[in-house]
């Protein structure tokens, strides 16, 4: 087989997307890819091989600190080397703009793929899924546009980056699946999600340790908005206070990914205020 030719990806590739996020069922939908070349208009890569397209990666800056994820190649193409094309060129762009720090989620048969390249494990990125049902919320509030400045300085405190582009950009597509907890004026917790192809995808969600009391209610107003639907969360696993709220709700553990690093492998976050993953391929 020959050498892939890795190009940036456009509009025009998003049939071609949807086809590869079909076939690993990760429940991303056609607007998920929409959104990730609106963030990253040059970040975003197809792999082709001779006529024919055959994988797909992104990547995302957040200044010194990068991430990688939706690496997928065609299943008859795996293991001739296409996916570590597509990794080293994400790697490449982000580097060259400034990224000390890579990180991604490894799903676990990719991890060796990874761990080749020079990535390190940190931690487990849980998995869970269940179906919401009405619970108490009181206190919590609709998140609205002009609530994004504090949501952004707080989210910024946890997740250790400003990511203040994605917010705006969730908040203002899915206004109802927003909400926020405030305390002495000042926002303490927000919980944000998007519809995925066959459930809701949670995240991110912050709340700050010293007001854990929000936490579980910011779920709570989430699960009640979206009752009898599946939902989908992704957590860090230190941060136990979210692994209690979740399997006490009776959400079943799925397979879990591998946060992994690569470079300087700068800490930012705080995982003890994360409670839900923005999302698996951007942090």
């Amino acid at each position: 087989m020959s050498q892939p030719e890795i190009r940036v990806m456009t509009h025009d590739d998003i049939d071609f997307v949807m086809r590869l996020q079909g076939m690993v069922g990760w429940g991303n939908t056609r607007d998920d890819a929409e959104r990730s070349l609106y963030y990253e208009p040059g970040g975003c890569f197809v792999a082709r091989v001779g006529d024919v397209d055959v994988g797909i990666v992104n990547s995302f800056l957040y200044g010194d600190v990068g991430f990688i994820g939706n690496l997928i190649v065609l299943p008859e193409i795996r293991g001739r080397g296409v996916g570590e094309a597509l990794m080293k060129r994400a790697i490449e762009r982000l580097n060259s703009e400034g990224a000390e720090t890579i990180r991604l989620d490894g799903v676990q048969r990719a991890i060796p793929l990874y761990e080749r390249l020079g990535f390190m494990g940190e931690y487990w990125s849980l998995r869970y899924s269940g179906i919401s049902s009405k619970a108490p919320h009181r206190g919590i509030e609709p998140l609205e546009r002009e609530d994004l400045e504090q949501v952004a300085r707080l989210d910024r405190r946890f997740f250790g980056l400003d990511r203040t582009q994605k917010l705006r950009r969730v908040q203002h597509d899915f206004p109802d699946l927003c909400y926020m907890a405030s305390k002495g004026g000042e926002v303490r917790g927000y919980i944000m999600a998007k519809p995925g192809a066959s459930n809701v995808r949670v995240g991110p969600w912050i709340c700050d340790p010293k007001c854990i009391e929000f936490s579980e209610l910011l779920l709570n107003a989430l699960m009640s908005k979206t009752e009898g639907r599946r939902i989908w969360i992704g957590l860090p696993e230190f941060n136990k206070a979210a692994v209690k709220i979740v399997e006490g709700k009776g959400y079943a553990q799925m397979p879990s990914s591998l946060r992994m690093c690569y470079g300087s492998c700068k800490k930012v976050e705080d995982v003890l205020g994360i409670f839900g993953v923005g999302a698996p391929d951007k942090g």
